[in-house]
């Protein structure tokens, strides 16, 4: 008996670990040392291509260790930062190389183990085979019993005829195995193309790219992993023209104009059903169209797959051939991972596109930011040193009574910057407010001549001051609106109050006209506006940027808030101006927004009292934790007439209200001990009556100003508050007591 040969001989552990350690030093060495300074000079394959002679898995491991760590240390230490136009590209080609490096290790491995597995079926076919010469010696020493056991060599003799069939079996198992092999090797090979393509496919993702660029890289690299294709394009399905984004293949002739039109090619049909088709024989096809070359074979097949760009195909990738074929699974699977790379490509340049218009957008953003701030900083520290300066003055003349005639001069003059200041600061920050955020609407049904009379009041005090008359024309029938009172009471406030503080002289107008919507125009006889800066007057600080600008006269923030207001509420605001002889602002309110007429009592408005004490008569609870507050506020309605009781928190009003009774309470709602919405709560739980109870807060936010009148807020005001305000507001529903004891009420 012979013994059977060794089909899987490899050379010694030691033999091929020192051919391999001498391989990869060498490797190393020309790639550190010799060629250091460039990135790829040799394919990091060659080293572990030694393995499959030397067939040890632990060495071809060891190899591919060894060779990650040679690269790492190349990439991320020896080569220079300019090596690499972007700081992540260093990361890029690492992982690129390490990528490579292990996939070629696992073909490797895998390879070496279908190598083994072969070895051993040979293996056992050499045993078989040493059973067979056994059998065949003992056949041979039992020669001359063969007659008497006929049967049983009969059986051996079947027997050995299924072995032989196995052995032929095993044969072409062998053989379907090799040409398994062979083409196994040729899709690696094919998927180390792909690879390569996808190494370089990164630099499709640079923003500063055209995505002309991109897209004939993506037809390149169509060409050059798909076999026998000639030409390839990338075709826009977002017009009917004909629009090629990209191609390649056409040569240096290029395409034949022929009037190819979009909706006769196959790009459309892939478009329209969103998927990867093939098309083996396009004259097979005569309502389709592929391009001409100039030179060469006409096409004659294709494949085509869609780019996807925002939930929508924006173009398709089609891939030409000169021969009719067959097109393969691969095939539709490489034409999608092509398609989907364009797209990816397409998706970073135009978001680097818009990252960059929105990074302008940012910095011209900061610079009007600057500019606002400068300018408001200004605005600001302009009363606020007149104040300082004129507080200081009034100081010295009433220590000098020669000066103190000019006290009440100085007085007014710091009241005015004063309100200047206050009226910045809450411009402001009403902008400010209106800026974070679309504003809520609380709707409700009110009579819009009860805002314009409102209104009315309140600018008299000033246009009597400047000598102005305000006129007023409302419609005979009365007019209500269904829509945020707050609001649309802030926009004819602001409009009433512009048209008296820009007319020295003449008059003031206000018309409500009822047609198929309500329009309100509000005419003075001031200034008015140049005709290059109407279209401004509505802008954010206009006022600040004009360099001729009357500090006296406000920030140039009403406007804006006005224009915020009327958008919110579906109105429409525009001004018709003429420098020397006014301006009119009108306000259209849809006829939308009108409730319909009901029967109401008209409102002949307050009856102010007459004398030097309009509120003679009148119980004041103030509560107020400020002391100059309080003491300010408690001195002002003394002098017109009324008894003021003061209350510096919440439990001290309790207590007042306890013992007493009160016309009016004038409550502030951020108390030390308690919230005065407590105060409100308490009397509402009492059942007590207080005519009038009116709110003065810093916090005029809509929800907060809806809660304190729920709780029987007749009015709610927001700090800062003038004298002139708090008189409106106690007076609007109720007035003094006359000499018969009688109080003068609407």
């Amino acid at each position: 008996m012979t013994s059977s040969p060794q089909y899987d001989t490899k050379p010694p552990f030691w033999t091929a670990a020192l051919v391999s350690t001498f391989i990869v030093a060498v490797f190393a060495w020309l790639r550190l040392d010799v060629f250091g300074h460039r990135v790829f000079p040799i394919s990091v394959v060659l080293p572990l291509l030694v393995c499959l002679w030397g067939r040890w898995k632990s060495i071809l491991h060891l190899s591919a260790l060894v060779l990650s760590a040679v690269s790492s240390m190349k990439i991320l230490v020896m080569l220079p930062a300019k090596s690499f136009p972007h700081a992540t590209d260093k990361w890029f080609w690492l992982c690129s190389e390490l990528v490579n490096i292990w996939v070629v290790t696992f073909a490797i491995h895998w390879f070496l183990g279908v190598r083994e597995r072969l070895a051993n079926k040979r293996h056992r076919l050499a045993l078989l085979n040493d059973d067979l010469e056994k059998s065949n010696q003992e056949l041979a020493a039992r020669e001359e019993e063969i007659a008497r056991q006929n049967e049983e060599l009969q059986s051996q003799t079947e027997e050995l005829e299924q072995q032989s069939e196995e052995l032929r079996q095993q044969a072409e198992e062998l053989e379907q195995q090799g040409s398994d092999l062979q083409e196994l090797n040729r899709e690696l090979m094919r998927r180390e193309k792909g690879l390569e393509t996808l190494l370089h496919s990164g630099r499709w993702m640079r923003g500063d790219m055209s995505e002309s660029y991109v897209m004939s890289g993506v037809c390149q690299a169509a060409l050059q992993i798909i076999n026998d294709v000639t030409t390839a394009e990338v075709i826009g399905a977002t017009s009917e023209a004909y629009d090629v984004w990209g191609d390649c293949g056409f040569g240096l002739q290029g395409r034949m104009d022929d009037g190819i039109r979009y909706d006769h090619t196959f790009a459309r049909m892939v478009a329209e059903t969103e998927r990867t088709a093939g098309l083996n024989d396009i004259r097979q096809r005569e309502d389709l169209r592929l391009p001409s070359l100039r030179a060469g074979r006409p096409l004659v097949s294709v494949i085509a797959s869609p780019i996807w760009y925002e939930g929508k195909v924006v173009a398709a990738l089609c891939i030409y051939g000169v021969e009719p074929r067959e097109w393969t699974e691969h095939d539709f699977s490489i034409c999608e991972w092509l398609a989907s790379q364009g797209a990816l490509a397409l998706q970073s340049i135009r978001i680097q596109k818009e990252l960059e218009t929105r990074r302008r957008d940012a910095e011209e953003a900061t610079i009007q930011k600057s500019q606002f701030l400068a300018a408001v900083s200004h605005d600001v520290r302009t009363p606020a040193n007149a104040i300082s300066l004129l507080a200081e003055l009034i100081e010295r003349a009433s220590s000098d009574s020669a000066q103190s005639h000019r006290v009440p001069e100085l007085a007014r003059s710091m009241w005015a910057n004063a309100r200047s200041l206050v009226d910045l600061v809450s411009d402001v920050l009403d902008l400010t407010r209106l800026d974070s955020g679309p504003a809520d609407l609380h709707l409700s049904e009110f009579a819009l001549h009860e805002i314009i009379d409102a209104e009315v009041f309140q600018a008299e005090t000033a246009a009597n001051g400047k000598g102005l008359t305000i006129a007023k024309v409302m419609p005979a029938e009365p007019v209500r609106l269904k829509t945020d009172r707050t609001k649309m009471k802030r926009v004819i406030a602001n409009l009433m109050s512009n048209a008296v503080k820009f007319t020295e002289k003449g008059s003031v107008r206000v018309e409500c006209i009822v047609s198929d919507d309500v329009r309100i125009s509000i005419a003075d006889t001031g200034v008015g506006i140049p005709g290059d800066a109407v279209n401004k007057v509505f802008d954010e600080f206009f006022q600040l940027r004009n360099p001729e600008r009357n500090r006296e006269k406000g920030a140039g923030l009403g406007l804006a808030i006005c224009r915020r207001l009327v958008s919110t509420l579906g109105c429409t605001l525009s001004v018709d101006s003429t420098v020397g002889a006014g301006s009119t602002f009108t306000l259209i309110i849809p006829a939308g927004l009108m409730a319909p007429p009901e029967a109401v009592v008209q409102d002949e408005g307050p009856v102010m009292p007459s004398g030097e004490n309009p509120m003679r008569g009148l119980k004041v609870l103030l509560v107020e934790d400020n002391e100059v507050a309080k003491a300010a506020v408690g001195e002002l309605l003394t002098n017109e007439g009324a008894t003021v009781t003061a209350a510096a928190d919440g439990n001290s009003a309790l207590a007042h209200l306890a013992g007493g009774s009160f016309d009016v309470l004038l409550l502030d709602l951020n108390l030390p001990d308690i919230d005065g919405s407590e105060v409100l709560k308490h009397i509402q739980k009492s059942g007590q009556v207080i005519p009038r109870k009116i709110v003065i807060t810093g916090d005029a936010r809509l929800e907060r100003v809806q809660q304190v009148r729920d709780l029987g807020a007749d009015e709610v005001l927001a700090k800062p508050v003038s004298l002139a305000k708090i008189r409106s507001a106690i007076l609007a529903h109720g007035g003094a007591v006359d000499e018969n004891g009688v109080r003068a009420t609407k």
